[in-house]
């Protein structure tokens, strides 16, 4: 047994930035906006804070008030909340497939089913892709139906801060993402009535408190300590002994929003500490940490096997946020690894396959690859070298058949 794991995902904030956040309070503050702030305004659009990207997209549909019936286009692999606001507010899910090496939904199936219900598109950049938009801008305009790009896996520093052209963007950093502030979201807004009417909702918000989130930094110092591999090793040995699945107590953990209802949660303003701290992270992130990401897992394709397939394999930018696989047996998989120092997981509740009704068969992500097959590597930026070499010789010799002699 390894003296050390590899945790799933490492919390992407460091501990003298978990202190200045038990600190704000009473530390002076620099009022000024942070430099990156200007490309989320680019094309004059608008900026708007909210506790999260669920935030943001529910005080969009309630300014917009569309009427009951009205259409919204959506990613079919999406979240599993953003399905369940769209419901909320009376609104009909048209979900649409997205291809399985790109990534991108499939324009054909969306022109076919737009209709004259159809007023909004919300599509996805998964898993640290950024998709080509403009075909699907193209689209939409031609049919005056809202774009939305939910970015809330593709932040990647100033690489990309929203397509132009897209009506909203929204960006999540929230605990497990990157640049992470522990919560809130950025969205940016293109017509600036619409944004103004959003933030006259937001307003009538009670605010989280001070409170609320200092035991938030709180318990994410905690969390972040146990992510070090030599505790990470321990706390798993015990989560075992205990007969607790590893899986459904640290997404327990780390999940933004945990049971209740989600219209309850969501309907909040940050506390003054987190937007904060959003400001410090946008201040001091470092554009070549992103570049460094990407290298580790351009590394990690480089050792596979051409027999390993992933999601978004053919994408043209990629920042690797998390790196998902496919496997026969994935739970198998993921014991091996584990015994071998790497916590591999197959993933939480929140990513679903919105139900279609395609009848294509088409190379897309299906839900027998969310809910059978895939599993989640542990990469980070911090993983040495020849241990990702070590990661893709383990997981090269558990699924590649050995070829006859």
């Amino acid at each position: 047994m390894f003296t050390r794991l590899y945790p799933r995902l490492r919390l992407q904030i460091s501990f003298a930035d978990l202190i200045f956040s038990l600190f704000s309070g009473i530390l002076k503050q620099d009022s000024q906006p942070p430099p990156i702030l200007k490309q989320f305004q680019q094309g004059d659009k608008q900026v708007l804070v909210t506790l999260s990207v669920r935030t943001a997209f529910d005080l969009l549909l309630q300014a917009l008030n569309l009427p009951p019936g009205s259409e919204v286009l959506m990613s079919a692999v999406n979240i599993r909340d953003m399905g369940e606001i769209v419901r909320r507010h009376g609104l009909v899910l048209v979900p649409i497939e997205i291809d399985f090496d790109t990534l991108k939904p499939d324009i054909q199936q969306l022109e076919a089913l737009i209709s004259p219900q159809s007023k909004i598109l919300l599509v996805v950049h998964l898993f640290g892709t950024v998709i080509d938009i403009q075909p699907l801008l193209e689209v939409c305009q031609k049919h005056q139906i809202l774009v939305i790009e939910d970015c809330a896996q593709a932040f990647c520093g100033e690489s990309y801060c929203g397509d132009p052209q897209a009506d909203v963007s929204l960006f999540s950093f929230g605990p497990i993402k990157s640049c992470t502030a522990l919560g809130s979201a950025i969205a940016s807004i293109k017509d600036s009535t619409l944004t103004e009417q959003m933030r006259q909702i937001e307003a009538s918000y009670p605010q989280r408190s001070e409170l609320w989130f200092y035991r938030r930094v709180l318990k994410y110092c905690g969390l972040k300590f146990l992510s070090i591999p030599l505790i990470y090793q321990q706390l798993i040995a015990v989560l075992l002994k205990l007969k607790l699945n590893p899986d459904t107590t640290i997404n327990a953990l780390t999940r933004g929003f945990s049971g209740g209802d989600l219209m309850a949660k969501i309907r909040y303003r940050p506390p003054q500490g987190m937007r904060q701290l959003l400001w410090h992270r946008l201040r001091s992130f470092d554009n070549l940490w992103f570049k460094n990401r990407e290298a580790k897992a351009r590394l990690l394709i480089a050792n596979l096997s051409p027999e390993i397939v992933y999601p978004g394999n053919q994408t043209n930018f990629h920042s690797f946020w998390v790196f998902p696989i496919l496997a026969d047996n994935p739970d198998l998989l993921i014991q091996k690894l584990r015994e071998n120092g790497f916590d591999a997981t197959r993933g939480n509740t929140s990513l679903t396959h919105l139900q279609t009704q395609s009848e294509n068969s088409g190379n897309y992500l299906t839900p027998e690859h969310l809910s059978e097959k895939i599993v989640y590597l542990p990469l980070s930026e911090a993983l040495p070298d020849e241990e990702i070499v070590r990661l893709a010789q383990m997981v090269n010799s558990f699924l590649c058949k050995p070829i006859p002699a």
